[in-house]
């Protein structure tokens, strides 16, 4: 089983503006909900494209400027759509 991989900017700009709330919010999640070994938790010292974060991606896609509850239900949307969890 292949597992679904987040990546998460953990440079200081994206941590200061909510990638720690949110990192924090992921493991909590996957941990209540069973997924905690669905999931690869990947974090970067940096993206690239600071002015933009914070930046996450979800398997190929990224994301940025989204606070916590946005990247939550992106994560529940992503597992929800594999057919091999």
């Amino acid at each position: 089983m292949k597992k679904l991989v987040v990546e998460l900017c953990m440079g200081s700009s994206c941590f200061a503006r909510g990638n720690s709330q949110t990192l924090v919010a992921l493991e909590s999640y996957l941990q209540d909900s069973g997924y905690a070994d669905c999931v690869d938790l990947v974090g970067h010292l940096c993206m690239g494209d600071c002015s933009k974060g914070p930046n996450i991606r979800i398997a190929d896609t990224t994301y940025q400027g989204l606070v916590a509850e946005e990247v939550l239900q992106l994560v529940v949307d992503a597992l929800a759509e594999r057919k091999d969890l």
